[in-house]
């Protein structure tokens, strides 16, 4: 069902047996695959994809060339700034701040309140530095933890655990269990806990 009154502009992409709630955008260019469900008062921007049978909650603002897969949870109140891939059956929990560039593997999850950041210098008005997306890649199976802040460029391997509030300033390895500010290496994941 999609409400009366969602804007969905023309050119946007709707799939079959997709809820859209009120006061919802959908800009030219998006595609919302079958069996989605977005809830009110999200934007989705143009070349955005969502894909089928995902979840995107209340509040949510996705900004251009955000991709999600299929089968994934999106709670309220998110930022993906753009650029950003999220792999399938991953799922991202409330208030989290997805930066530019940002690499989501797959059956990832994510808690509340986690921020990624993808610019060490901050290069804001300081016409002699060039801003480059490093944005953070997590790969598949990561699990990270409530509040936790992913600086630029890190790359946090397969299977990993982040603890909640870790700060992570460096690569952690796969199957890693990391936390602590700065977050380290402290134990390894169990076998039976890997996907």
């Amino acid at each position: 069902m999609i409400s009366h009154l969602a804007v969905i502009e023309k050119g946007a992409e709707v799939g079959e047996g997709v809820t859209i709630e009120p006061f919802t955008i959908i800009k030219r260019g998006a595609v919302i695959e079958d069996g989605v469900t977005i809830y009110s008062n999200t934007r989705i921007e143009e070349r955005c994809v969502i894909r089928n049978n995902s979840f995107v909650g209340h509040g949510v603002l996705m900004r251009p060339d955000t991709i999600i897969g299929k089968y994934c949870v999106v709670a309220h109140g998110l930022v993906f700034e753009g650029d950003t891939i999220m792999g399938d059956y991953s799922i991202i929990h409330d208030q989290t701040h997805a930066t530019k560039g940002l690499r989501i593997g797959r059956k990832v999850f994510i808690g509340p309140s986690v921020v990624t950041s993808n610019d060490r210098k901050m290069c804001h008005m300081r016409d002699n530095l060039t801003f480059v997306v490093r944005a953070p890649i997590i790969g598949n199976g990561v699990r990270i933890g409530a509040g936790a802040l992913l600086l630029p460029n890190v790359v946090i391997g397969d299977n990993a655990l982040i603890g909640g509030g870790a700060v992570v300033t460096k690569n952690i390895p796969e199957n890693a269990i990391a936390y602590g500010n700065p977050a380290r290496v402290v134990g390894e994941v169990a076998e039976d806990e890997r996907l």
